[in-house]
């Protein structure tokens, strides 16, 4: 169905999904678990960005698109051990990497194993670049993304959630009713 208009509501339906995902992965298959995927990811920063929002509005959006760009530049580093942007580097401690909790930051332990994997450094900036790159292009430049142009493609899109969740198991069933059809 249709998203809902709140950030901090589409976010935690989207994390509750990812949630959903890590479950069933644990469950089926905990050799491709999935901790911290994509749906995890999207629905953090969707309810950050709601909590966030009211401080990001007032910064003006080249100012944010740039800010945004920078962080997410100083933070891409993050998994192996340092942040920051050319000769300005601060190596983070170990201890913050080996704590474990601390993956869905990015500082997860050398021994650590996700089929999908998106921390919110660096991801969060480039998604917060998305949210003003918005304003910078303005809502009259944008109007005709919000128009389907393609009816089919407009419902996909509308129930993009749903078909995610559900197109793994299809695939992985059918592929799996092949393999027995012509094992025989």
């Amino acid at each position: 169905g249709r998203y809902t208009g709140s950030n901090l509501r589409r976010g935690a339906k989207t994390f509750l999904c990812g949630m959903l995902v890590t479950a069933v992965t644990l469950l089926v298959l905990p050799s491709e678990r999935i901790l911290f995927g994509i749906l995890h990811f999207l629905g953090a920063a969707m309810m950050l960005l709601g909590l966030c929002e009211p401080l990001l509005k007032k910064i003006p959006a080249p100012v944010g698109l740039l800010l945004s760009a920078l962080l997410y530049l100083a933070t891409n580093s993050i998994g192996r051990g340092w942040i920051g942007l050319g000769p300005l580097r601060l190596e983070l401690p170990r201890a913050l990497y080996d704590a474990g909790f601390l993956f869905p930051l990015g500082l997860h332990p050398r021994i650590f194993a996700s089929a999908d994997y998106y921390p919110l450094l660096p991801w969060l900036f480039l998604f917060w670049a998305g949210y003003f790159l918005h304003f910078c292009m303005g809502r009259a430049r944008m109007e005709p993304l919000r128009r389907s142009v393609c009816a089919p493609l407009g419902w996909l899109g509308r129930h993009s959630l749903g078909i995610y969740l559900l197109h793994q198991p299809v695939i992985y069933g059918v592929l799996l009713l092949l393999f027995h059809v012509f094992e025989q």
